[in-house]
C-alpha cells in the first residue's frame, strides 16, 4: 500500500501567507476547486481559508500532492501581478512576484520536493527533471515537453504508463538530437537503435573510451535505455493478459520514478550537447 505524501505544514503557512495578496475570495474559491480541492469551501479570511483547505487536502485526498501542483500552477506560471487592486501600487510588482516564488520553490526544496513546469510536484530534489525541464524549454521542443507531463502527471495513478511514457521522452529527445545533427534514422527505429545512432555521433561507445572507468559509466547508459525500453515494451505487452499474468509485471510508483529520472538523467545529458 502506497504511503499518500502530504503538503508538508511549511508550504501550507507559506501559501496562507502569499495568496490572499494575489488572490480575491472568489479567485481563490476558482483555483481550489478547479485543482480538485474537496469541498466544503472553508469559511473565514483569505489566509484563514487557503490553510484551512489545503489542510482539508490532506485529510480528504488521496493526491494532495497533484492538488498542490494544479494550484502552484496557476501562480508559478503567472508571467506578471497584473492588475491587482489589493497590492500598494508603488511596491515593484515583478520584483515582489519573483521574491514569491523563489520562497516557494526554496520551501518545496527543503522539504525534498521540486515543482517542474506543467503542475506537476515531484520528490527528491529531481535536478535531472529540473535540467532537462530547462533544456527543452531552451530549445523549445514541444514533443518533447509533452511527454515529459505525461509520465510525471501518471506516476502515481498508472506506474506502468508514466514507465511507458519516460521512454517516449527518451525517444523524443534521440530524434530531436539526431535530427539537429542532421543525422538520418528511420521512423521505424526502436529505442535501442536510437540511442546507437546519438552515442556514435556523440562519440558514447565503450570501445571509443580508454579509461576504464568511463567505459562503466558509458555501459551504464546504455543499460539504462535497454531498461526502459524494456519496461515500455511490457506496458505494451501487458494487454490481453490475465489478472495473474498483468500482476507479475505490474511496478510500483516508486519503479516508474526510477525509470523517469534514469530517463531524464539520460535525456538532460545528451541536450547539453545541442551546442
Amino acid at each position: 500500500m502506497n504511503v499518500i505524501e502530504k503538503i508538508p505544514t511549511s508550504i501550507i503557512g507559506l501559501l496562507s501567507q502569499i495568496f490572499p495578496d494575489r488572490y480575491t475570495q472568489a479567485d481563490i474559491d476558482a483555483l481550489f476547486l478547479f485543482s480538485g480541492a474537496p469541498e466544503p469551501i472553508p469559511d473565514g479570511s483569505k489566509a484563514t481559508k487557503v490553510q484551512a483547505w489545503l489542510r482539508q487536502i490532506n485529510l480528504m485526498s488521496n493526491e494532495p500532492l497533484k492538488i498542490l501542483g494544479s494550484i502552484l500552477d496557476d501562480f508559478l506560471e503567472k508571467q506578471s501581478p497584473g492588475n491587482t487592486f489589493w497590492l500598494n501600487p508603488t511596491d515593484d510588482h515583478v520584483a515582489k512576484l519573483a521574491a514569491e516564488k523563489d520562497r516557494i520553490r526554496e520551501t518545496l526544496t527543503r522539504e525534498g520536493l521540486t515543482y517542474v513546469r506543467g503542475g506537476n510536484i515531484v520528490k527528491g530534489g529531481a535536478v535531472s527533471t529540473i535540467s532537462l525541464d530547462e533544456s527543452v524549454k531552451k530549445y523549445g521542443l514541444k514533443s518533447v515537453d509533452i511527454e515529459i507531463q505525461r509520465a510525471l502527471s501518471q506516476i502515481e495513478q498508472d506506474p506502468h504508463a508514466a514507465a511507458q511514457y519516460a521512454g517516449n521522452v527518451l525517444e523524443a529527445v534521440l530524434k530531436a538530437y539526431l535530427d539537429h545533427k542532421r543525422k538520418t534514422y528511420n521512423t521505424t527505429d526502436t529505442l535501442a537503435e536510437l540511442w546507437k545512432s546519438a552515442a556514435d555521433v556523440i562519440g558514447l561507445r565503450p570501445a571509443d573510451w580508454d579509461n576504464k572507468d568511463l567505459k562503466r559509466i558509458a555501459s551504464g547508459l546504455y543499460s539504462i535505455v535497454d531498461g526502459i525500453a524494456h519496461l515500455r515494451n511490457a506496458k505494451s505487452s501487458a494487454h490481453g493478459r490475465s489478472e495473474e499474468q498483468f500482476q507479475n509485471i505490474t511496478i510500483k510508483p516508486r519503479h516508474a520514478r526510477l525509470a523517469i529520472h534514469s530517463a531524464h538523467t539520460v535525456c538532460a545529458y545528451v541536450l547539453e550537447l545541442f551546442e
